[in-house]
């Protein structure tokens, strides 16, 4: 009885695609429930979606905002102020000034904080508040004395003087004498001379001690008299 050939056939399993859809579809489930979980919480708590979002849109506006603003006031101009109030004939010093950032594109005539140096020493021409933005019409230069000049203090009473009398006036110089006879005699001494400086009034008496630049020249002419009236003399 002869042999018959046996046939070996070779079976192969198919990977299973149920394994594949079973794993993708786990990883949405858990992604779906995360989703609803988060959703799910903030209903809870009673924040709506919508105005979620609008407030969380809100709060990265104003962090830009923010930020933008920085960056433009870094990179503005810086100008002087005063640090405190100023009085009309005030000399200048450095404890006087402070500086500020200003962002205005408006063309404003401001002293910028460069000129610091430049202002120190002059006058103030008017009084100034506190924190002011300083500009050159708010300042006045006093010329430095020379060899023919000098300063002489006297001391004047309200009525010898203007009440808003300041450092930088010109003034001229009236003296009053009283004669033998009881009259006074009323005598132009000095014609023009500058303020140099002046006190506040005596609290008791109201008198101011004032400073006068004169000609060394004519200082004799300022002593010895009775009284001595300055007159503003304006231009």
């Amino acid at each position: 009885m002869g042999s018959q050939p046996i046939d070996i056939v070779k079976v192969e399993e198919p990977v299973s695609q149920g394994v594949i859809s079973q794993q993708g579809s786990a990883y949405r489930q858990r992604l779906s429930g995360m989703g609803n979980s988060l959703t799910a919480g903030l209903q809870r708590k009673g924040v709506r979606i919508p105005e979620f979002a609008i407030g969380l849109l809100i709060v990265c506006v104003c962090v830009i905002g923010a930020f933008m603003w920085q960056n433009s006031d870094a990179t503005g101009t810086k100008v002087l102020v005063t640090s405190r109030a100023l009085k009309r004939g005030h000399e200048i010093q450095a404890s006087d000034l402070s500086t500020i950032t200003l962002t205005s594109s408006d063309d404003i005539a401001l002293l910028p904080s460069s000129a610091a140096a430049d202002i120190i020493g002059m006058r103030a021409a008017t009084d100034v508040v506190a924190g002011s933005p300083l500009t050159p019409s708010q300042l006045i230069t006093v010329e430095p004395l020379t060899s023919t000049e000098g300063l002489a203090g006297i001391t004047v009473t309200n009525s010898q003087a203007p009440a808003n009398l300041a450092a930088g006036d010109n003034v001229q110089v009236i003296a009053v004498d009283s004669q033998s006879d009881g009259s006074n005699l009323t005598t132009p001494i000095v014609t023009r001379v500058q303020v140099w400086d002046i006190s506040e009034p005596d609290e008791l008496s109201g008198d101011r001690s004032v400073t006068l630049r004169v000609a060394i020249a004519s200082v004799n002419e300022i002593v010895g008299h009775d009284e001595l009236h300055l007159v503003k003399v304006v231009g």
